[in-house]
């Protein structure tokens, strides 16, 4: 059934994934939205595409799974257990921006136009920083990828930090010409909250539950045989693995959280998950996972009005 139809990557799979989310994208109007903002949220639709595009690619550009559209059907389902997600422009711009990186970041896999590569990854974090402090931890994913994929040298550890500062340094001109100097240096209040009081509802319990559940079992379960072998997969598989905790790291930055910022966590474990889900030989174990992310995706949210 959802195992078989999933395992290949079909353009109709595609297409029944993107109707997937248009029913979640409808869900949220109809339970959440108020009838004048419709018109406003359906602006939002080709946006979400477009993220669903840059995900779809970098998974499948760089062999993050093998085949099939599991990933792709994850990251659609783990939006739809998020409320309220399909108005806010800035959040859709930051995760654009957040694939930018992603992309060029992955791809160091493949040896081709290293020092683009590095200077964009750096570029494209420098933007997020500004936008939103946490990201600058991702800097530690770049340098690890260094060191997995690419001779370490001055040039390649000194091309992602100019990448970084570059916008940095454009930001700060704007100000100093304008003598606002003070929304520059504000960039750098880093604070550490534990205030996870948003994450203490049933309704996060059970996201947070069910997508910690399966990411866990994933690693531990596809961790010892793929660390085993020497493969370019492997490198690939720690970056993964490494990704998913930085971002885990990255919420205990933001001060204000209102759930989306789980959708960084999402991108890692979907892919994790995933790659799990493709090693399981009994159908019925994978038809049964995968019922149960779309069940609860939809029935969530009548739990949380």
């Amino acid at each position: 059934m959802l195992a078989n139809f999933f395992s290949k990557s079909k353009p109709v799979n595609f297409i029944l994934i993107i109707g997937l989310f248009l029913m979640y994208y409808l869900l949220d109007i109809f339970i959440y939205r108020s009838v004048a903002i419709k018109l406003k949220t359906a602006l939002m639709v080709p946006l979400f595409l477009a993220l669903f595009f840059l995900y779809n690619f970098i998974v499948s550009k760089n062999r993050l799974t093998k085949g099939g559209t599991y990933a792709f059907l994850l990251f659609v389902i783990s939006l739809g257990y998020l409320p309220q997600i399909n108005v806010d422009y800035i959040i859709v711009l930051k995760y654009s921006i957040l694939f930018l990186f992603l992309r060029r970041f992955y791809s160091l896999r493949t040896l081709k136009s290293i020092y683009e590569k590095l200077f964009n990854s750096g570029l494209w974090l420098g933007v997020l920083f500004l936008i939103s402090r946490e990201y600058f931890l991702y800097l530690f994913l770049l340098y690890v990828a260094v060191f997995l994929f690419i001779n370490v040298s001055i040039r390649t550890i000194l091309t992602p930090v100019i990448g970084f500062i570059t916008p940095l340094f454009l930001f700060f001109t704007y100000h100093f010409y304008n003598d606002t100097l003070v929304h520059f240096y504000r960039l750098f209040n880093i604070h550490f909250s534990l205030d996870f009081n948003i994450y203490n509802s049933s309704y996060y319990i059970i996201i947070l539950s069910i997508f910690g559940l399966f990411t866990f079992v994933s690693i531990f379960l596809k961790s010892g045989k793929i660390l085993s072998v020497n493969t370019k997969f492997k490198r690939s598989w720690i970056l993964l693995l490494l990704h998913f905790f930085v971002s885990l790291a990255s919420l205990f930055l933001i001060e204000h959280k209102d759930g989306t910022e789980l959708i960084a966590v999402f991108i890692p474990s979907t892919i994790l998950i995933a790659n799990w889900i493709q090693s399981v030989e009994r159908k019925l174990i994978v038809n049964t996972v995968l019922l149960l992310f779309l069940i609860t995706s939809f029935t969530i949210h009548f739990f949380n009005t």
